[in-house]
């Protein structure tokens, strides 16, 4: 998203490309606000799921972690990279 983003909505993935896809999805379907980016953290999925997320949706940030962090761990890669004025921690199969 290009300009100032409002919230950044932040997600960790562990094996779960199937919930993370639908969750993007769905915000994208939902949302109806431009002011916003989504960031996937992949917590060291056995498949390099965050080049393929990368791969079906260019606009999401999706970063990769060479082991798995944890929830909190995940989350914090993922807060270190929002520009938004706003954090939203969301799970993928909310």
């Amino acid at each position: 998203m290009i300009g100032e983003v409002y919230i950044s909505i932040i997600t960790v993935n562990y094996n779960g490309m199937e919930d993370t896809c639908e969750m993007i999805d769905s915000l994208k379907e939902y949302l109806k606000t431009s002011s916003y980016e989504i960031i996937i953290v992949d917590n060291a999925s056995i498949n390099d799921e965050a080049f393929m997320i990368q791969e079906k949706y260019p606009d999401v940030i999706s970063l990769r972690s060479k082991t798995n962090l944890g929830f909190a761990g995940g989350n914090n890669l993922g807060i270190s990279k929002a520009r938004g004025k706003y954090i939203l921690l969301l799970n993928n199969d909310t």
